[in-house]
């Protein structure tokens, strides 16, 4: 749908300095570089869908949410999904919301040394987050303060157009 030749990486899109803190088989954590002084102890944690990976989140510095965050004193971890290929194929939501959300919530927690983090998923990756959510209380687990969702769909009796 986009000439993907008018995107650069480093010069409009994926432009925010951060490093790769963590990886497994399902995904990548990035650890984004503070631009304050001062730092929130809680770390955020982005949980981004499978398509647009994190991308969408962090174009040009004057459009990216990821800047917007570190420039406001976030601690920033941001899941990058590995394009799946044919070693991937057992892999079940599950293992997603296990290998993927959940640890994702354990490393950046770890690395921050904190109990908690703040936690935004965005499209499907909310609803994996709502997913993860939902194991970790039946678990009596409790390592996500707050959880913000934009454009999730967490409702699935009545899709509409997705059906």
């Amino acid at each position: 749908m986009t000439d993907e030749s008018l995107f650069e990486v480093g010069k409009n899109v994926a432009t925010t300095q951060g490093q790769v803190v963590f990886e497994n088989d399902y995904f990548q954590l990035i650890e984004y570089k503070p631009l304050t002084a001062k730092i929130h102890e809680r770390p955020f944690l982005l949980v981004p869908p499978f398509i647009n990976k994190f991308y969408i989140l962090d174009l040009q510095p004057s459009n990216s949410f990821i800047r917007h965050l570190v420039a406001e004193g976030h601690r920033t971890f941001v899941i990058s999904w590995r394009n799946p290929d044919a070693s991937l194929s057992h892999a079940t939501w599950d293992d997603y919301v296990e290998s993927g959300v959940i640890k994702a919530i354990e490393v950046a927690a770890s690395i921050a040394q904190m109990p908690q983090v703040n936690a935004l998923g965005f499209c499907v990756g909310g609803t994996l987050l709502t997913s993860a959510l939902g194991v970790l209380a039946a678990r009596e687990q409790d390592p996500v303060a707050s959880a913000t969702l934009l454009t999730t769909l967490v409702d699935f009796t009545h899709v509409g157009v997705l059906d």
